[in-house]
């Protein structure tokens, strides 16, 4: 697989997916979803050349067919998509057009004798598999925030639309976007990290105080996110969400579950604020309060302030 595919219908993805496939190959295709004109802004992300699809009234997996038939024009390939909802759909489509397995969220890629060796953790996160393709193709789903951004890199040689024709398996009648303000919590440098310790919506202001005197982003664990919707479910953290690297996170009520921890462990300072002092948190932070949230953190608020 000498030759690398990055895809992605999020924009902001592409710095960091694009300095991963940097590290395996000089041949980074990116594939972006829009037209020539817009695609200017990834010259300098990363890839070698760029392909435009136009998605005026069409989704992104009608490219699928299309993109196969690029990739197919190489020995090998390795195809790195963006593992949004969009992007897991494309890939399902891409595995089938190219009759090869699919690995999602995958967290490691590293070049081992020559393979291309993929991490990804298994069995509700209690385990870390390493697996290798054995055909010429493979495709992979990844997080945002399993690479850094590598700056600016020579600009792009090629930028053009992707040759042939959609196949128009859905048609786009009307956009309506939902604006959720979700934060870049993968650019954070510091975190207050939200979890399921926390009583009610409105004592998330105490954690946003916290945040304000740190100059911090505020994130959480899943179930903060996606059952109790009080924040977007574009700030949680985790195996399946947001993979973080930030210089201090400081959890809040987070009880440490190993999809959660997934997310987090790569920080280089973690605090744990829980009453219960055998939650798991404990086993996976630099520094532990056992304790009632709602005192420690205005306290810290003040002393901090």
């Amino acid at each position: 697989m000498n030759h690398i595919f990055v895809i992605s219908d999020d924009r902001q993805l592409f710095p960091e997916l694009c300095a991963g496939a940097r590290t395996l190959s000089e041949n980074v295709t990116a594939v972006a979803f829009g037209d020539e004109t817009s695609a200017s802004e990834l010259l300098t992300s990363g890839p070698s050349r760029i392909l435009c699809c136009p998605v005026d009234q069409n989704v992104p997996e009608d490219y699928a067919s299309c993109i196969a038939a690029e990739v197919k024009k190489t020995d090998g390939a390795l195809l790195m998509v963006a593992n949004t909802i969009r992007g897991r759909c494309l890939a399902g489509k891409l595995g089938v057009c190219l009759d090869t397995a699919v690995l999602s969220t995958v967290n490691e890629i590293a070049k081992e004798d020559g393979r291309i060796v993929l991490g990804r953790v298994v069995y509700g996160g209690t385990a870390q598999r390493k697996e290798s393709f054995l055909l010429p193709y493979g495709v992979i789903t990844v997080n945002g925030g399993v690479f850094e951004a590598a700056g600016t890199f020579e600009q792009a040689a090629e930028v053009r639309l992707i040759e042939g024709t959609p196949d128009a398996g859905l048609t786009c009648v009307s956009r309506n976007e939902k604006k959720e303000g979700g934060t870049n919590l993968v650019a954070a440098k510091r975190i207050i990290d939200v979890g399921r310790g926390l009583a009610k919506e409105e004592d998330l202001e105490i954690c946003r105080k916290l945040a304000s005197v740190l100059d911090a982003d505020v994130g959480c664990s899943r179930p903060v996110a996606e059952n109790n919707k009080w924040l977007p479910k574009a700030n949680y953290m985790g195996i399946t969400g947001v993979q973080v690297k930030p210089d201090l996170i400081i959890t809040v009520g987070v009880s440490g579950q190993v999809q959660h921890i997934g997310g987090i462990n790569k920080s280089k300072v973690i605090v744990a604020i829980n009453k219960d002092k055998a939650a798991p948190i404990f086993k996976n932070c630099d520094f532990g309060l056992v304790g009632d949230l709602y005192k420690i953190v205005p306290a810290l608020t003040e002393k901090l302030s």
